[in-house]
């Protein structure tokens, strides 16, 4: 019949205040403008931003046309975002889980109330995730999501490589050890 305005995520963690939560969520799910630093700081660009409807990416678009075309990306808040900072009044700044204290977006809400719901839902969301890891949805970020391929495709790259770097690490622990060794690897696979 109607839409839900709630996602998955957080199914299992509404509690008491689950009213509140899905209000909160209905409205990053419908977006907000916001601005953001262009040019080095000698510009600023007007955004739309919201949340997906998963909950695993925030969409943005630049509202206006710009010499380059159009310029639209995606924030993967299930690998790349650990969590969501205030910078002065309105202010906020995405950090990166990947690189230590790294800013991977910074946006200027228009008022420090739409600001305020955005910090707290979405950390909310991020807190839900560490402590119920099930709730967290599968990533969703693709390379025709972002504005900047070279990003992605260099970020996957680094997934991968993590991905054999840990699977060397499983191996070094057998050695030459020969066969028997072998055998249990093996099994043990899902």
């Amino acid at each position: 019949m109607g839409q839900s305005l709630t996602c998955e995520c957080f199914e299992g963690a509404l509690g008491s205040g689950g009213n509140a939560v899905k209000e909160r969520l209905a409205i990053l799910h419908k977006g907000n403008k916001f601005m953001r630093s262009a040019y080095l700081g000698l510009a600023s660009q007007e955004l739309t931003v919201k949340l997906s409807e998963d909950c695993s990416k925030i969409e943005w678009k630049v509202v206006s046309k710009t010499w380059t075309g159009d310029q639209y990306g995606e924030i993967d808040l299930t690998k790349q975002v650990k969590t969501i900072k205030l910078v002065g009044k309105q202010g906020m700044q995405f950090i990166s889980s990947l690189e230590e204290n790294k800013v991977i977006f910074e946006i200027t809400a228009d008022e420090p109330q739409i600001r305020d719901q955005w910090v707290l839902t979405i950390n909310e969301l991020l807190q839900d995730w560490i402590d119920h890891p099930e709730h967290k949805p599968q990533s969703s970020l693709t390379a025709t999501g972002t504005s900047n391929k070279n990003e992605y495709f260099k970020k996957r790259e680094e997934e991968i490589a993590i991905r054999e770097k840990e699977a060397q690490e499983r191996k070094a622990k057998f050695g030459t050890q020969g066969m028997k060794f072998t055998a249990q690897v093996m099994a043990s696979r899902p």
